[in-house]
């Protein structure tokens, strides 16, 4: 039977692994069709369906964007399909990753406040060419010692609403979705199981135009998975899966 994985992330965004070095080793895996989700940016499709076209592997264009739902929680959803050459959706996503610079060096003036200075050189040069988000910041933590993993940097510093943590600019929920529509892409409620009200999100999202959601997921148990399979069913949408994969440091 051919795998498929719909939520992977590459050093275009906070992955570890180049665009084609990604779709090589979900090749080696067994999977035959991918989606390369990167947070606010759909740089690394084109190098991941070079990869593909070399390998057998189809690749889908994605995009992973967040947005604040009014609880104060966070959704984010997935474009699968979008176009990469939508004016307004590259521009959307300049405006999300001229953000995350603004919330990095908030986060770093946080850390320095509660005596756990990190620079923001070292933070630019682990993201490379990627627009910086919290897992280079975490990085460069486990560089100077503060902590021995990027998850215990989360968990300690940098968490939503942790002692590190500061916002940054998203777009209402039903805007993300439209926004993806617009492109020509397929919107996708990603990993429904850390929301606070899965229902009632996804009924807002459905009227809004929500095409689908993450039944399939790491983290989702037996339980999980047919909780949110009778969701889907009951709602018409998509019951979509993916290993939300960043690599292995």
């Amino acid at each position: 039977m051919a795998i498929a994985d719909f939520h992977l992330h590459s050093t275009a965004s906070d992955g570890t692994a180049a665009p084609a070095e990604l779709v090589a080793l979900a090749a080696k895996q067994g999977v035959r069709t991918m989606a390369l989700t990167d947070h606010d940016t759909t740089a690394g499709v084109e190098e991941a369906a070079e990869a593909g076209r070399r390998l057998g592997i189809r690749v889908i264009s994605g995009v992973e964007i967040s947005a604040d739902l009014e609880d104060g929680g966070e959704a984010h959803l997935l474009g699968y399909f979008a176009s990469t050459e939508s004016p307004a959706l590259q521009s959307q996503l300049k405006r999300y990753r001229d953000g995350r610079e603004t919330r990095g060096l908030q986060i770093l003036r946080n850390l320095e406040q509660i005596g756990v200075p990190v620079e923001w050189e070292r933070v630019l040069a682990i993201a490379g060419e990627a627009a910086v988000g919290r897992p280079h910041v975490a990085s460069a933590m486990v560089e100077k010692g503060y902590v021995t993993t990027i998850g215990e940097a989360f968990d300690e510093y940098l968490c939503t609403g942790g002692p590190a943590d500061a916002p940054r600019e998203k777009l209402p929920p039903a805007q993300a979705v439209q926004l993806i529509r617009e492109a020509g892409g397929v919107a996708v409620l990603a990993h429904p199981q850390y929301l606070a009200d899965v229902e009632t999100t996804v009924e807002l999202l459905r009227d809004a135009g929500l095409q689908g959601i993450e039944v399939y997921y790491k983290n989702h148990g037996t339980g999980a998975i047919a909780r949110l399979g009778t969701l889907a069913r009951h709602h018409s949408l998509i019951a979509a899966g993916g290993s939300d994969y960043h690599g292995t440091k």
